[in-house]
């Protein structure tokens, strides 16, 4: 049974506001710094909201209902760590980011290493953001609008990549991120609803663990699993939160522009924190769904009767809710993908007009820049939509999203973490760490998609997990830097004097009131989630 007219008109009228909210920016900025960045004025709840629901993209919803259904609660690991990584972007790299007062991530990187780790890591990023991103987001997003309206597959892709694209080109990063706070409240509030019906529906909480024990499935409510499982605690800890989560949260353009956007430093550590405390709501509003639907043994098998675990979400929407709130539920889906499409689109302009046009041209005028932005940002969405085919040869996609990426962000993760951190480390040796990590990192996702395996050593159980496996990335690209930056020169005044290492200070904005505040909202944070992670485990 598709939606009805009532769930139509939901889904319409959420449509006419955001489109309404986007172009109501495009009056507000003058020049590159307004459209890249929203002129550096942005708040801390602004910027809190737009790193939530940039993050949460259709491929949470799809993934975790799917991953909740199979793995149980488990697969929110990722959800948790992130709040970790997010206290690192608050106290070590949001405060550089500002202090250097730059536009892009890769920017960044070149003042710390070169022009040749800005290109590198620029070219990266594109690259992930068409083929992984974008493509992953507007295809796991489409399937399940398909699945609920009955529409036609690619109407709705290019429905969505258009329309998305159209008021982030008019409005800019302002209208990203503004877009993004009703949004994060519309998802947070259609996901709560879908979660409280699931849970209801299995009898409570109690009823739900009375289920899965009746199934011989109370593992589903674990979160913490031993070193020989797919999703060790100790993968999370090595390979998620010092390699793959700390790049994402703390390097990752698409996510960190909201931060390089703001007032300043005491607004962007604020942002960042208040974002740490709403990672930890998905675990209940997208993965504990997923644990009632194999509770309830909702039916979720595909044409050829094999279960496909992908069809979780849209069979937890079509069993559970009635009409008019199963709009509601579709218009969260579509503000988690058009606020992460739009951060990704804005993302892709800033960096094509910043890293690869005015880095080498500098004359090139605020009117060209936000031209050439725009440009980039109409073949990100046409690149993203035809890569959506390679997406749909995969089983499982949250799977292949945390694994390919995981793998490939390992030596930009290395040599960011090790630029604040050890002022001896130079350009010579981030181009060799990087390019030794793309390396391991290709062999070992060879490796773990060959039947037999290709490298012996790589057959002990504690490397059964891709988490377990990037981290023995990130120590062949950590050994790399080392070695390569010791046998060469050190780096410049610049560097050896300390403009780029860590240190707990004030920063611009900032009273020696406002830091301890600060601090006593990360000592919360850090001690609610390391409490949630004992409680289930």
């Amino acid at each position: 049974m598709y939606l009805s007219f009532l769930d139509y008109g939901v889904v319409a009228f959420y449509f006419a506001v955001t489109i309404a909210l986007g172009l109501h920016f495009s009056r507000r900025w003058k020049g590159s710094e307004d459209f890249f960045l929203a002129g550096r004025s942005l708040t801390w709840p602004i910027i809190g909201l737009s790193l939530f629901a940039t993050n949460i993209s259709t491929e949470h919803f799809v993934g975790l209902a799917a991953g909740g259904c199979r793995e149980g609660l488990v697969q929110g690991g990722y959800e948790w760590i992130a709040s970790y990584c997010l206290l690192m972007l608050a106290a070590v790299f949001a405060p550089q980011y500002l202090k250097h007062k730059v536009f892009t991530i890769p920017e960044f990187f070149e003042k710390r290493y070169g022009v040749e780790i800005r290109v590198m890591l620029t070219l990266y990023f594109l690259a992930m953001i068409v083929l992984t991103k974008t493509s992953v987001a507007l295809y796991s997003g489409t399937r399940v609008l398909a699945d609920l309206t009955g529409w036609n597959f690619q109407a709705i892709l290019w429905g969505i990549g258009i329309t998305t694209a159209v008021y982030t080109m008019a409005g800019g990063l302002a209208a990203v991120v503004y877009t993004d706070a009703l949004q994060a409240v519309i998802l947070i509030g259609g996901s709560i609803l879908l979660s409280g019906l699931a849970l209801d529906r299995t009898g409570g909480w109690a009823g739900l663990t009375h289920r899965l024990q009746e199934l011989g499935k109370s593992d589903l409510l674990s979160m913490v699993q031993g070193p020989e499982s797919a999703l060790p605690f100790s993968g999370f800890l090595l390979g998620n939160f010092l390699v793959g989560g700390m790049f994402y949260w703390c390097m990752d353009q698409v996510n960190v522009q909201r931060v390089l956007g703001a007032r300043n430093v005491r607004e962007a550590r604020r942002g960042a924190v208040f974002a740490g405390f709403l990672k930890i709501i998905p675990v209940f509003i997208l993965v504990l769904p997923g644990v009632a639907a194999a509770a309830l043994q909702l039916n979720i098998s595909g044409p050829d009767g094999i279960p496909d675990y992908n069809r979780t979400y849209s069979a937890l929407v079509q069993e559970l809710l009635p009409s008019g709130l199963k709009g509601i539920v579709l218009a969260a889906l579509l503000a988690a993908l058009m606020s992460s499409i739009s951060s990704m689109f804005n993302s892709a302009s800033t960096l094509v007009a910043r890293d690869l046009v005015v880095r080498f041209r500098p004359e090139t005028s605020a009117g060209r820049q936000i031209l050439i932005g725009q440009f980039a940002l109409v073949a990100v969405m046409v690149g993203g939509i035809l890569a959506t085919p390679l997406i749909g040869n995969y089983a499982h996609l949250w799977d292949y999203l945390q694994e390919v990426t995981a793998y490939l962000s390992v030596p930009f993760a290395v040599v960011g973490l090790s630029g604040v951190f050890l002022r001896r480390v130079n350009r010579q040796g981030a181009t060799a760490s990087i390019l030794a990590g793309i390396l391991a990192g290709i062999c070992f996702l060879a490796d773990s998609h060959t039947p037999g395996g290709l490298f012996g050593f790589l057959r002990h159980p504690y490397l059964t997990s891709f988490l377990h496996r990037s981290f023995l990335s990130a120590a062949v690209s950590f050994g790399v830097l080392l070695l390569a930056s010791y046998a060469t020169r050190p780096p410049g005044p610049e560097v050896l004097s300390g403009t780029f290492s860590f240190s707990w200070s004030r920063g611009e904005g900032e009273t020696p009131r406002d830091l301890r505040i600060t601090a006593a909202f990360m000592a919360a944070l850090f001690l609610l989630v390391s409490l949630l992670w004992w409680l289930f485990r």
